[in-house]
């Protein structure tokens, strides 16, 4: 699995499509398949999803840095488990979502040597979040704040937030909040602008250090 993740990490994440269309049912019928990639300057990340052989649907996390060539590593395996519920099956993921759609359904912490300014002697910790997304969202909105300057509740200030468009490849995906920010992820609806959100963003915490 993990010269797939490998693969993955080289293709880069999926794009987001304004209209939502290009959102494909998931298939494990063939072996692991990649659920979605996160890449986040010179540290990656790939969720894989397999069914295990007694029918149980795993994920598997991997994580990969960029060498001096500004070619990613080969990738290494950081968690995985059964996820509890079955995601190629639409029934199943309403169940979890309950009339939601958006959903944590788990989240795992790991300390990483990124060299990142300010955390070349213990690395970071990095807490990544595994997301179940409603076949009604198209793509999601990712908007990363500066912990010092989060206020509960309230919209972030342009000064103290960036964001991007994130796409959705499958019906789970990942977010990784590296210490010092906090990611408010907002779900936009399909065949909309991108600026029609679907429902309010909800806030995902750093690990406590």
């Amino acid at each position: 699995m993990s010269d797939i993740a490998k693969a993955a990490l080289e293709r880069g994440p999926h794009a987001p499509d304004v209209k939502g269309m290009d959102r494909q049912a998931l298939d494990l019928s063939d072996g692991p398949a990649v659920a979605d990639v996160w890449t986040d300057g010179d540290l990656g990340f790939v969720l894989l999803l397999h069914r295990r052989s007694d029918g149980f649907v795993a994920s598997e996390l991997y994580y990969s840095t960029k060498d001096s060539n500004l070619r990613w590593t080969d990738t290494e395996h950081l968690s995985g488990g059964i996820t509890g519920f079955d995601p190629t099956q639409a029934p199943t993921s309403g169940q979890v979502l309950s009339n939601a759609i958006l959903a944590v359904v788990s989240d795992s912490e790991s300390r990483l040597s990124t060299g990142r300014s300010g955390y070349e002697d213990d690395g970071e910790l990095i807490r990544v979040y595994e997301l179940l997304v409603s076949g009604t969202v198209g793509h999601l909105r990712i908007e990363r704040i500066e912990k010092q300057q989060y206020t509960p509740g309230t919209a972030p200030t342009r000064t103290a937030h960036t964001s991007f468009e994130k796409g959705l490849s499958s019906p789970v995906a990942i977010a990784v909040v590296r210490p010092g920010e906090i990611l408010r992820v907002v779900p936009v609806e399909r065949n909309t602008s991108p600026t029609n959100a679907t429902g309010e963003g909800f806030d995902l915490f750093p690990a406590v250090q």
